[in-house]
């Protein structure tokens, strides 16, 4: 039984199988909180620099895209195995109508892009301030 066991596991763990399988492709997780004052995007995306990503606006459109690069490398010595995802990513994001994208704002941190995208001035909550009118006792 034990035999026929470690011939499914290395069936199951046979490299020439595994390089037959299409590559996984990279798309990174993006987490959106609502706030106050605005929006926030926080994308996970280990491993790139900030010239790795464009985040763009155009007609009301917030697009994060970018590439990451297969990593190769060779042990000779040894057994290496990598399962992180490359390839390119584009995600789409529709902004709510007013945004002023000149107030939008990103930065990274930890392998994280954080977008910060500001309410419309409409969405804001105001407080009305009640006049008193000479008529008025």
């Amino acid at each position: 039984m034990l035999a026929l066991w470690n011939q499914f596991d290395e069936l199951f763990n046979d490299d020439s199988l595994r390089s037959r399988r299409a590559p996984r492709n990279f798309v990174p997780a993006v987490d959106i909180e609502e706030t106050k004052v605005g929006y926030l995007l926080t994308a996970d995306l280990p491993g790139l620099a900030p010239g790795d990503v464009e985040i763009t606006v155009e007609n009301g459109i917030l697009t994060l895209a970018g590439t990451r690069e297969a990593e190769s490398a060779t042990d000779k010595d040894g057994y290496r195995r990598v399962e992180r995802s490359f390839g390119s990513f584009r995600r789409t994001f529709t902004l709510p109508k007013g945004v002023d994208v000149d107030g939008v704002k990103a930065e990274t941190k930890n392998g994280q892009v954080k977008i910060v995208i500001p309410k419309p001035v409409a969405e804001l909550p105001r407080k009305i301030k009640i006049e008193n009118s000479a008529a008025d006792p």
